[in-house]
């Protein structure tokens, strides 16, 4: 798949965990600003199966701006 911009790609699927293939980030805010998907599913564990297999930079994230029930975030 072709790198495109994440906003684009969390628009495009909603609802579901994206895993994507970081290929620019804003320097300035380490924001991750395009990508290229490598896979996608409402279940996060499937995405997180997917994410252990694939080397280099990636970025797990949920679709929409707040989390399914019975999920949390922390950093």
């Amino acid at each position: 798949m072709r790198s495109q911009n994440i906003e684009t790609l969390r628009k495009k699927f909603k609802r579901e965990w994206l895993l994507i293939a970081v290929d620019k980030t804003d320097e300035s805010t380490t924001t991750p600003l395009t990508g290229r998907l490598l896979a996608h599913s409402p279940h996060r564990d499937e995405v997180y199966h997917k994410e252990r297999k694939h080397k280099g930079h990636t970025l797990t994230v949920y679709s929409e701006d707040s989390f399914p029930k019975g999920y949390a975030t922390a950093f």
